[in-house]
């Protein structure tokens, strides 16, 4: 590669920041290398870590085996600093709190946390030798079940605001791991995941699953680690070899070995039986030191040409090309293809002497793209557009993309460098931009034209791009076409390309104008991927800037019976997306105007209000600070599906193109939303100093139910209570570990009530206010809507009766099972 992962940066004085999926230090690409340390007994000055000769000693011998950076869990001490500068290793520095408990029952607590995370940035972030700080690490999945991940999320997200208003130029991030994957913040500079997997191609796939979830972000695994105790020193060093080679070659932006030495120290007391570290406790070393993965020898791969399709593209293309020169692969050309340009190109094509520069007649983006392939010496063909920017290591992801026949093409991100101006940072977070579609972690269905590589004999064999496809939808129709042919194509996170979005509003309009277009002539050509109202029905998932962003509500997550599953999975929700087919595009337009013309003033202002919130609900978090800007993005959000499905609708008319009677059904069917929701109404605690929790207590309430002749619904993995009871019922548990055998257990019960209550409140209201009248009125009725009030208390009936009469009782009733459970498992009320 270009950088030089493994071997430290000469750039001492840079900051280290983001750029795109991978980090960087000054002008460098910086791999980041790192190794645990600690957390230690304290030595004679009650601090964390060890004596400074020890100290010294460590981080010469760190140092030499390679690493670039430590992780340490303790606030660094001045001698830390000082060790850490003079023998240039960077700092990621963990902030403690008290994770392990309800952190969030308490207001005086949450400021405590917030002014200890705010008082370390303001303390270290500053400090050159410290490369991030992380704000949390590895909350218990019980915990984050009981106290809801939804909370939980936001109040990481709130000391990663807090920690940025103190140290503005230091990283900043939260440590997840698998049984809390979905605990990713959306304001966290990269996403860091705590994994210990020992089969390789286990680990591998979840690499390719963490890259899907961080997005357009680094991924740094920020601890994985064998121990040698019980594997043995031999097959340590082996995983801990496959396992460099992995993180490197799936794109990663850094790895964490976990750990230095085996002298740790928690909960108040050395451990002892394990055997983790590079190094035993007295610093002898292991033969999982001596492994060096050295930079990777330049790829014997297949011949790629480069085809860069442009009309009147001078203000980017010098960056496009320029970004080319730069590749860490050797064997690849540079095509340039002038679709007729009436202004700079030709003299920018001519400073770049390595380029070939074909012109032609004026004939569309398929018609250039065919010509670059006819042109092309190379047995792959990779497409990127005129105003993107690729990667230094770009085609090298891109070559490793084509180790097996079935993969026909192969393509990575593309992600919006970073905004001149405030409208384009707008622009850039507004959605409508080319994304790619996922079968799986690998498999795709779609790749954007922008970054595509296609094996030149597979793109001959279909026929190459269809002429019709002028500006847009090309790339669509051809990913298609490849797959229908029987080729695969291959999603690589690490082969990114940096893509500006559009510059202006204006200009963002007219694409997807011309992006709704395109999909009427893709509709004329494939009508079977189309629905009834007209979007495109893909197979797969889209994927864009905030898909590890998904809101972690109540069904969305499989935690697994009881919260304990190791790896916790977030699913995209099933029930919106219909919804906002309906309140987007010109669907609530029309349905505005006619209510409005049949004389429903209110039904229609009720429409053009939820079309608004749905607008504003696909806003992206965190991508519009100020208020001008964020109204700005919800008007976008509101218009763009307008406009394109507006510009899809006269193509459709003009081309006679038709949706299919039987669209493509997706093969990624994502979980129903649970049909109740929880109120919690009354929480119980009881302690243990014999180790006794939450299982314990779970399997006396089973016995008191038997004794009860109940029946209690068990959570399923989906729901985020253990019991359900009586139907109106809910309970869930979960236990605090306080140091040694001393656990908090804590019982809350809730009411169980209907989620689409209100909805369907507010729905019939409309009904009864607004087209009621109307209809009497034409059917020469009294035209009174208190006729339909009936409707309130057919709806309310039920729920009312629970909640003033059966609900008093089951509460009562459960809440005294709870507690015969409790003492029955040893644990103390308090």
């Amino acid at each position: 590669m270009t950088s030089t992962p493994l071997s430290p940066s000469l750039d001492t004085l840079s900051r280290v920041r983001t750029g795109g999926k991978y980090l960087r230090r000054g002008a460098a690409k910086w791999w980041l290398n790192g190794v645990s340390y600690g957390p230690f007994k304290p030595n004679e000055l009650g601090e964390p870590f060890p004596e400074r000769v020890r100290l010294a000693t460590d981080f010469a011998v760190i140092r030499g085996m390679g690493f670039n950076a430590l992780r340490i869990y303790e606030l660094p001490t001045a001698a830390v600093l000082e060790e850490a500068a003079a023998h240039d290793l960077l700092l990621l520095v963990g902030i403690p709190w008290t994770e392990h408990v309800d952190f969030l029952r308490s207001p005086d607590h949450l400021l405590e946390i917030e002014k200890r995370v705010r008082t370390a940035a303001l303390s270290f972030g500053s400090h050159p030798s410290v490369a991030a700080l992380v704000i949390g690490n590895e909350i218990e999945k019980t915990l984050v079940r009981w106290m809801g991940p939804v909370k939980v999320k936001r109040f990481l997200e709130q000391l990663i605001d807090r920690a940025r208003e103190a140290a503005p130029e230091c990283l900043l991030t939260y440590a997840t791991y698998p049984s809390t994957e979905y605990l990713i913040p959306a304001n966290a500079d990269f996403v860091a995941v705590n994994v210990y997997l020992e089969d390789e191609a286990t680990f591998v796939s979840y690499l390719r699953r963490l890259q899907n979830l961080a997005c357009n972000r680094p991924l740094v695994i920020l601890e994985f680690g064998v121990d040698a105790l019980r594997n043995g020193d031999e097959k340590q060093a082996q995983i801990r070899r496959w396992e460099m080679l992995a993180v490197l070659r799936e794109g990663t932006a850094g790895n964490v070995w976990f750990a230095f030495t085996d002298e740790w120290f928690r909960g108040g007391q050395e451990v002892s039986d394990w055997g983790f570290g590079l190094v035993t406790a007295d610093r002898q070393p292991r033969i999982a030191s001596e492994v060096v993965i050295e930079n990777e020898p330049p790829l014997a791969g297949p011949r790629i040409s480069v085809v860069v399709c442009t009309r009147n593209g001078s203000a980017t293309l010098r960056e496009c090309l320029k970004a080319l020169e730069y590749q860490s692969y050797g064997n690849y050309e540079v095509i340039v293809i002038d679709d007729g340009s009436t202004d700079e190109v030709p003299a920018i094509a001519q400073d770049f002497p390595d380029v070939r520069y074909q012109r032609q007649e004026h004939a569309g983006l398929s018609v250039a793209r065919n010509l670059g392939a006819q042109l092309a010496t190379g047995e792959i063909i990779a497409y990127t557009d005129d105003d993107c920017m690729a990667d230094e290591d770009w085609l090298r992801y891109i070559a490793r993309a084509f180790d097996d026949p079935q993969w026909v093409a192969a393509g990575g991100p593309n992600i919006p460098p970073q905004a001149r101006n405030r409208i384009e940072a707008v622009v850039a977070a507004a959605p409508g931009g080319p994304s790619h579609v996922l079968l799986n972690d690998v498999d795709a269905e779609h790749l954007p034209g922008c970054n595509i590589a296609i094996r030149k004999a597979s793109l001959d064999a279909i026929g190459g791009f269809q002429a019709p496809f002028m500006t847009a939808g090309d790339d669509v129709d051809v990913c298609w076409r490849l797959r229908e042919a029987g080729g695969k194509l291959r999603f690589v996170p690490g082969a990114m390309v940096w893509h500006h979005r559009r510059f202006s509003v204006r200009a963002y309009l007219r694409q997807q104008s011309g992006y709704g277009k395109a999909e009427a002539l893709l509709m004329k050509h494939h009508p079977r991927r189309f629905g009834a109202l007209g979007g495109a029905r893909w197979r797969g998932l889209i994927y864009g800037d905030a898909t590890g962003s998904l809101p972690p509500t109540e069904g969305s997550i499989f935690h697994g019976p009881f919260g304990t599953g190791l790896f916790q999975v977030i699913y995209t929700s099933s029930n919106a997306f219909c919804w906002f087919d309906v309140f987007s595009g010109l669907s609530w337009i029309a349905v505005a105007l006619v209510l409005a013309l049949v004389g429903l003033p209110v039904a229609a202002l009720s429409v053009c209000c939820i079309a608004a919130y749905y607008a504003w609900r696909r806003m992206a978090d965190g991508k519009a600070a100020k208020i001008q800007d964020k109204a700005l993005l919800w008007f976008l959000c509101l218009v763009q599906p307008v406009v394109r499905e507006w510009a899809r609708l006269k193509g459709m008319i003009r081309l006679g193109a038709r949706p299919g009677i039987k669209a493509f059904r997706p093969n990624i069917l994502p979980p129903r939303k649970p049909a109740k929701r929880s109120h919690k109404v009354l929480e119980l605690a009881f302690w243990s100093e014999a180790g006794v929790g939450r299982d314990d207590w779970m399997h006396q309430f089973r016995e008191v139910l038997m004794e009860e002749h109940l029946t209690a619904r068990e959570d399923d993995g989906w729901r985020w209570f253990d019991f359900e009871l009586l139907g109106i019922v809910g309970l869930s548990c979960v236990t605090e570990y306080h140091g040694g055998q001393k656990q908090l257990t804590r019982v809350s019960l809730s009411r169980r009530s209907d989620r689409l209550l209100w909805p369907t409140a507010v729905v019939g209201s409309l009904i009864i206010w607004g087209v009621a009248p109307v209809i009497y009125h034409w059917f020469g009725g009294v035209g009174d809507p208190k006729l339909l009030l009936p409707f309130y208390a057919v709806l309310f009936a039920r729920p009312l009766f629970e909640l003033l009469f059966f609900w008093p009782m089951a509460k009562s009733k459960v809440r005294d099972m709870a507690l015969r459970a409790a003492e029955r498992a040893g644990l103390k009320e308090i």
